[in-house]
């Protein structure tokens, strides 16, 4: 999120992507109360905000291969330089997330304002003092229920430590192969929906029967809630015992690395850059937002389930994604005062990202019941994002040191 060369001159587009990126996280964390808790009425508006910012994490993740593909660091050197510098912020924000939630019950913040505002998805909530170490130390190895952003320093360590071996091809191919690349990986993405064709055909006369014999292995009589998101549907060689479909080296985030690397490069005129990127960011977002809409009024909808057309690595996210990217290419230009804020943001991003959930639920436990529900979300969303903005960007200032520890 803070990737930056001191060679390059700043990009003014860059860093409009990493402030849309920034806000798009802010929103999706503003809608999780609702998500979890929110009445059906409350829900369609997170399904129609919470649809169109799926790109969030794609974008950070294209921004990445933009800025650092090819990498011409080894293997060790981007441990030491890059994967180095996640732990002490990754260590820091994990401890104080774990503590937050006996924080706020020792500020006087109701138990149940702390699960349904800042913590919907933990479960059981602990706000006692001896769990604070459990909590932390689970959190070393597993997902954080406190801390649900810094999944994402997982990922970015794997795609850190994957650069150097991908680098070298992408120095000597050519763009034909590039793009071969990325159509297998696009191809690998619509297999996330393969269960889905699944269970279209074995409710039609017709398509019981073909899919019959392979139901009978993987499918109980009610597949919807037996199966978690429907990833129960092994493909292309995938089975019991093996797990990695005949795409499965082409799928994942590595796909959005190279698509962010091979679009910065991309020169298109403003008319072209619409025809291209509205039909992509209007079918993606259609795809996802009328997919969750109908999934979440299913009976039998998990809280894994409801977010299967919010995965980020699906087809119709990645068209939203390659589409807002093109888009902001055009903001080529900032006043000053603007340019020195998307600057300052570069600096900072990463410190600001690990930061924001706290101030986000924050400001959504202060607006609720002031605001209705289309407005608390973009104004949760962006105090949040101002809030945490305006603490680390002179934190950071103050020392190296502390700038390597906030992130």
């Amino acid at each position: 999120m803070n990737e930056t060369n001191p060679e390059k001159p700043f990009v003014v587009w860059m860093g409009w992507l990493r402030l849309i990126a920034l806000l798009m996280v802010c929103l999706c964390h503003a809608c999780d109360p609702l998500s979890a808790f929110g009445t059906q009425e409350e829900r369609r508006w997170v399904v129609a905000i919470g649809s169109f910012i799926r790109p969030c994490v794609p974008l950070f993740v294209m921004l990445t291969g933009a800025l650092l593909l090819p990498t011409r660091e080894s293997f060790g050197g981007m441990a030491r330089r890059r994967v180095s510098r996640l732990v002490a912020p990754f260590l820091l924000w994990t401890a104080v997330y774990a503590a937050l939630p006996w924080l706020l019950a020792t500020c006087g913040v109701a138990a149940d304002a702390i699960q349904r505002v800042f913590f919907p998805f933990a479960a059981p909530l602990h706000t006692d003092a001896p769990s604070i170490a459990r909590t932390f130390l689970l959190s070393l190895i597993q997902f954080n229920q406190y801390a649900v952003q810094l999944w994402y320093l997982y990922l970015l360590v794997g795609l850190y430590l994957f650069m150097p071996i991908l680098s070298p091809w992408l120095r000597q191919t050519t763009p034909r192969a590039k793009l071969a690349f990325l159509a297998l990986w696009a191809a690998a993405l619509a297999l996330h929906h393969w269960p889905l064709l699944l269970e279209a055909l074995r409710h039609t006369a017709w398509g019981a029967p073909l899919v019959a014999d392979y139901l009978v292995r993987f499918a109980a009589p009610d597949a919807l809630a037996q199966t978690a998101a429907w990833d129960a549907y092994p493909i292309l060689g995938a089975c019991d015992w093996n797990t990695f479909g005949a795409l499965y080296p082409f799928a994942g985030f590595v796909g959005y690395l190279v698509l962010g690397h091979l679009l910065r490069d991309l020169r298109l005129g403003l008319g072209r850059t619409l025809a291209i990127a509205l039909p992509l960011l209007l079918a993606g977002y259609a795809a996802v937002a009328l997919g969750t809409r109908w999934l979440w009024a299913q009976p039998g909808c998990t809280a894994k389930m409801f977010e299967y057309f919010w995965w980020y690595c699906s087809l119709p996210v990645a068209m939203m994604s390659a589409a807002v990217f093109l888009l902001v290419k055009k903001l080529d230009r900032a006043p000053r005062p603007l340019r020195f804020l998307l600057k300052d943001l570069t600096r900072c991003g990463l410190g600001v990202f690990c930061a924001h959930y706290v101030f986000v639920t924050g400001a959504y436990y202060l607006l609720q019941g002031h605001l209705p529900i289309p407005l608390l979300i973009p104004a949760a969303a962006t105090l949040g994002l101002a809030a945490a903005w305006a603490l680390v960007s002179p934190l950071e200032r103050l020392h190296p040191l502390v700038r390597r520890l906030l992130g």
